[in-house]
């Protein structure tokens, strides 16, 4: 049975953004009202704007809006219905981000339970306020958007937690359509530290909406191909998180393609040659000085060739990929950004079940790796 709202689940790479870009264009021509496109960085934000952009020849709609969740909250959803709290227009102006992971113990429902000495939102509690205003509005919150957009889109679903999903399982039964789009593997933020519904949002988000999908009629589709990169790399990606296995369809006839272990002795050349993108898993990794990307920072972004430093768990998984990583999410953001090439830096050249002997030409010279295959 198909349904108005859309829940996609989709791999790094798949088109999630191109998806949602190209469905909020055909909608944007046809409807009256406007079209809200969401996400919850800034980094996200400009990834939809460019991406609108290139399939529109350039042009942001003006019927276009995109915002960022506590944007969106905050403007659309707290500051028109704050009487309904405060009795008094004009009181709240913004969001307080300073304790977002933090715990206090207000009264709840108190008015320091949502807002600080400034009258701020505080970030952990932005949603639930939403949605006492809402109450206490009798659903004035709710239809105002419903007045003002046809059509809700969410990007990296994954990112939000606890009462950010009662909004979002709200506006699934609002008459909005709600397209949502995520991948629970790149579940490494998150809007706040949740008190209750662990279970139902970040990477469990997906799973806990597919037992809603007939009560919030929700069409599910899931796309764990990916257009990004060559198959070797959706192949290691695997091994980093096995879940739902991923395909690769990039095809290539670029040089020196697939994943590799090269030696710390190499890598000044290897740079040199195939200029990759560096990254590591967090500040604290060694780069032997050169300028990096943590993984985290990385999300989102699709690059040419990627070299990492590894830590010490990661270390320890290319030594023996069999016995898995704690904690992948992470990891698969940071392997699965390159389009062509993967290397992974080392002390030493240690074969094994997944890592084969091999070379590949830099400036003229063969230098020896081992290269990923299964």
């Amino acid at each position: 049975m198909q349904y108005d709202n859309t829940l996609v689940l989709a791999c790094a790479g798949s088109g999630k953004t191109y998806g949602m870009c190209n469905d909020s264009r055909s909608l944007s021509e046809e409807s009256t009202k406007k079209v809200l496109m969401l996400s919850y960085t800034h980094k996200g934000i400009h990834s939809i704007k460019k991406e609108y952009a290139k399939q529109n020849n350039g042009v942001l709609d003006k019927n276009v809006v995109i915002s960022t969740w506590f944007q969106f909250i905050l403007k659309e959803l707290i500051r028109p219905y704050q009487r309904s709290f405060l009795e008094k227009f004009s009181q709240i102006r913004s969001i307080d981000f300073s304790n977002m992971y933090g715990v206090d113990y207000a009264k709840r429902n108190s008015k320091s339970y949502f807002l600080n000495r400034n009258n701020d939102v505080k970030a952990n509690r932005a949603s639930e306020f939403a949605l006492l205003l809402n109450i206490l509005s009798d659903g004035a919150v709710l239809k105002r958007l419903e007045d003002t957009y046809a059509c809700i889109y969410i990007d990296e679903l994954q990112d939000l937690v606890g009462k950010d999903i009662e909004l979002i399982e709200l506006l699934f039964l609002s008459s909005i359509k709600i397209y949502c789009v995520g991948d629970y593997k790149q579940s490494t933020l998150k809007t706040h530290n949740p008190r209750t519904d662990r279970k139902k949002g970040g990477m469990h988000v997906f799973s806990y909406l597919e037992t809603c999908r007939d009560s919030h009629r929700i069409n599910i589709v899931k796309n764990n191909t990916s257009k990004r990169f060559v198959s070797d790399i959706a192949d290691f990606a695997n091994l980093v998180y096995p879940n739902e296995p991923i395909i690769g369809a990039l095809e290539t006839e670029e040089q020196a393609i697939g994943v590799f272990q090269i030696l710390q002795t190499d890598v000044d050349a290897y740079i040199r040659q195939l200029k990759p993108n560096i990254l590591k898993y967090d500040v604290k990794t060694p780069t032997l000085g050169y300028p990096s990307l943590n993984f985290g920072v990385s999300k989102g972004m699709t690059l040419e060739r990627v070299l990492i430093f590894p830590n010490k768990p990661l270390s320890s998984f290319l030594l023996d990929p069999s016995k898995g990583l704690k904690a992948p999410d992470k990891y698969y953001v940071g392997v699965t950004r390159a389009r062509y090439s993967l290397a992974f830096v080392v002390e030493k050249l240690k074969p094994n079940q997944y890592f084969f002997e091999d070379s590949i030409n830099l400036d003229g010279n063969e230098i020896k790796v081992l290269r990923f295959k299964i």
